[in-house]
């Protein structure tokens, strides 16, 4: 089988990617402590914290908890240990052009979303100050259409490694990508969503990993964020979300408590709640459901009544378990279920865990698949990543933007199928067989 030119290859000390990259390793050094630190947290007299229901965590809820994060971890070092011989590339011409049209679609997608508040600059202002804060509805948002932003990931994942890893310097490329970073916080600050930001920062943080060679030891400072990772973004994150809360939710509380306190209170919040309020479903629903609320989630808001005929199909209602839950016991204000409660709910003990496992096993494969520069992996591996960040507060693979994630990678690669566009697959060599740094 013949190898694709240098020019194609990954460059020369690249795809060395730090430890938290891996999803086994993530589990393990990551999540698991938070966990701990969050179960803690929520269980302290933190000033701040707002939890308005009580406390449905239980021994056996923390120990399934843990299960689930072990389970994911052994299915993630499985994949990770299935090294590919060959990966599918593509040249960089042609990945510009998809990347450019998928960029496209977006931009014109937010335009469209946006129209009311570009084309009226005095609203726009209103917004940005914080003294409007409108709907979606407000501004224009069709189902089906609008819903195209959520490709913006998939575009990110495609220029981060053709800037980064390919070393393209394309203009429209990189016009395109600063735009949609814009709306990107636009987007984030207008409705306070959040997932915006690092949907479309850790797939260019991954390319840009992916592309450097790792830090020597001379370079202390770098050396040590590549080691600390996750935890060293951390009072960047939490930064982050109390300049958002700030404009979000700190005038209604400024009265009553230190706007720090109330940050890192609502901070911890977030997380703690959602994993409480998993608990509470757990103690007061029947499980599992059988209904993929959780885990298909995307197929329940499917266009063309679709969606509307898998829920009679499954005997689903309008009032779903989670919903139902917040409305009788917990807070409305916090509405996110653990995804390692929400996946138990519908499918679970034991297909929970066979769950975890294979979404895991095919996150290993991915890596595995994404340090050799394969094109499927560059699409979809920074996808298992967000993941793993969120299965603290819902399971990211069920929703509806991972589902436009995945479906728009597969119409690129049949789209440059159709057009005789890869590259003869390239042969990994036994010296690639390294392990991660």
């Amino acid at each position: 089988m013949q190898e694709v030119d240098a020019r194609r290859a990954i460059p020369a000390g690249a795809g060395a990617l730090p430890w938290w990259t891996r999803p086994s390793a993530l589990h393990l050094l990551f999540v698991m402590p938070m966990l701990l630190l969050v179960f803690w947290a929520g269980d302290s007299d933190l000033t701040g914290l707002a939890l308005r229901s009580r406390s449905y965590l239980s021994a056996s809820y923390v120990f399934l908890c843990f299960g689930l994060v072990l389970v994911s971890a052994l299915g993630a070092w499985l994949g990770e240990n299935l090294q590919p011989r060959t990966v599918l590339q593509c040249p960089d011409e042609q990945l510009v052009r998809a990347a450019n049209g998928l960029g496209v679609v977006v931009l014109a997608t937010y335009v469209f979303w946006y129209r009311s508040l570009l084309l009226d600059p005095a609203m726009l202002l209103a917004v940005l100050t914080g003294a409007v804060q409108p709907e979606r509805e407000e501004i224009g948002r069709v189902v089906g259409v609008t819903s195209l932003v959520n490709l913006a990931p998939l575009f990110f994942s495609l220029a981060g490694y053709l800037v980064f890893v390919r070393k393209v310097r394309q203009a429209t490329l990189l016009a395109l990508s600063a735009v949609l970073l814009l709306f990107t916080f636009l987007r984030a600050y207008v409705w306070a969503e959040r997932l915006a930001v690092p949907e479309a920062l850790i797939p260019l943080a991954l390319a840009l990993l992916l592309g450097l060679p790792a830090p020597t030891p001379k370079q202390a400072v770098r050396r040590l964020l590549y080691r600390l990772g996750p935890y060293a973004a951390l009072p960047g994150v939490f930064l982050f979300f109390a300049v958002a809360e700030y404009f979000r939710s700190w005038p209604y509380y400024q009265d009553r408590l230190a706007f720090w306190d109330f940050a890192l209170g609502r901070f911890v919040s977030y997380y703690f709640t959602a994993l409480n309020n998993g608990a509470g479903m757990l103690a007061t629903t029947d499980w599992p459901t059988g209904k993929f609320e959780h885990v298909l989630t995307w197929l329940y808001t499917f266009p063309m009544d679709i969606g509307a005929r898998f829920a009679q199909v499954v005997g689903a209602t309008s009032e779903t378990t989670d919903n139902f839950f917040l409305r009788r016991y917990a807070d409305p204000e916090f509405n996110s279920p653990s995804s390692f409660a929400a996946v138990v709910v519908d499918l679970g003990v034991a297909g929970g865990m066979l769950f975890f496992a294979l979404a895991m096993f095919a996150g290993g494969l991915l890596y595995a698949r994404y340090r050799r520069g394969g094109l499927g992996a560059v699409m979809l591996y920074p996808s298992v990543l967000l993941a793993i960040f969120e299965s603290f507060r819902y399971c990211y693979w069920g929703t509806s933007r991972f589902f436009v994630w995945v479906l728009g990678a597969v119409i690129v690669l049949a789209v440059l199928w159709a057009c005789n566009a890869f590259s003869p697959p390239r042969l990994v060599r036994q010296a690639d067989h390294r392990p991660a740094a």
